[in-house]
């Protein structure tokens, strides 16, 4: 019996692998981060007075999850992927919103890291990715609006930020090419390729307090413009019900819709992607002060 020896190639992407790795990299896009990062601070719907000294301040965090299916549309191939799948392709992951206020001025940060792992096959061809993902949206904003009663059971407040998206998605890849004669060496191909892009942001929030326990949250956001290496565009949207548990705590449950598009590369390498995601999503904040 003949030993059969494979054939490895340290290589930079090619054409077809940067389209493999694009394809993958939105695939595995479960942990997105939210529409606007300004979440709602529970303190600002606390009808309690804060201790003194205080009063300019608010600090709160929310640790989140989104539900999300997936559409993929990269280098002329078309993937859909439910929620399970996604999650069955998730190591580790973990998304938090923050959100710091002095007086009306707001900063948020939205941070989301994932690792990813999965085998896809093709034919002769299977591939072995692995991807470490972060991105972390930042804003600087305000109220501008509000007509909120004391007692937050009717009116509206509106808040505008914008700020910076970083995306970072590390993949390590294994193609391997079976032979199409028996007897021939497979040919593997061993790489790496990173996508890092930044996207200008400009977002709203609004809330609509209907009783002193409950409301509802409108965040929509857009950015990218296409400025520099940035996305061609991105928007999302979500709608959520606000649920006050006591003092601190407040659940947040609704739907969001995410969508995006971007070209890399040119010429030959030149690879468009357009991904959209949708699902429902649950966060807790926590207010600090």
């Amino acid at each position: 019996m003949t030993e059969r020896t494979v054939r490895h190639h340290a290589v930079k992407p090619c054409a077809g692998a940067r389209t493999a790795a694009a394809l993958l990299a939105s695939v595995l896009l479960l942990l997105i981060p939210g529409a606007d990062a300004a979440a709602q601070d529970p303190l600002e719907l606390d009808p309690e007075p804060v201790r003194p000294g205080w009063e300019e301040w608010g600090l709160a965090i929310t640790p989140y999850a989104w539900f999300a299916a997936q559409s993929t549309d990269v280098g002329g191939t078309e993937i859909r992927s439910s929620f399970n799948d996604l999650a069955s392709i998730t190591n580790f992951g973990f998304q938090s919103r923050l959100y710091a206020r002095w007086q009306w001025l707001s900063f948020t940060a939205d941070w989301t890291y994932a690792d990813l792992e999965t085998n896809q096959r093709s034919g002769l061809t299977s591939a072995d990715l692995r991807i470490k993902q972060q991105i972390l949206d930042m804003k600087l904003g305000g109220k501008v609006y509000d007509t909120r009663t004391t007692a937050q059971d009717g009116g509206m407040a509106l808040w505008v930020g914008a700020g910076a998206r970083y995306w970072d998605n590390d993949v390590n890849y294994t193609i391997t090419i079976d032979p199409i004669l028996p007897g021939n060496d497979p040919t593997v191909i061993d790489g790496r390729t990173a996508q890092t892009w930044w996207d200008p942001v400009i977002g709203l929030n609004m809330h609509f307090p209907v009783t002193p326990s409950v409301g509802f949250n409108v965040r929509a956001t857009g950015g990218g413009f296409g400025i520099g290496d940035a996305s061609d565009y991105m928007w999302d949207a979500e709608f959520a019900a606000l649920f006050r548990l006591s003092k601190r705590l407040m659940l947040s449950a609704g739907y969001r819709q995410f969508k995006y598009k971007r070209t890399d590369g040119s010429g030959e390498d030149e690879v468009t992607q357009t991904t959209s995601v949708v699902g429902p999503a649950i966060g807790l904040s926590i207010g600090i002060f």
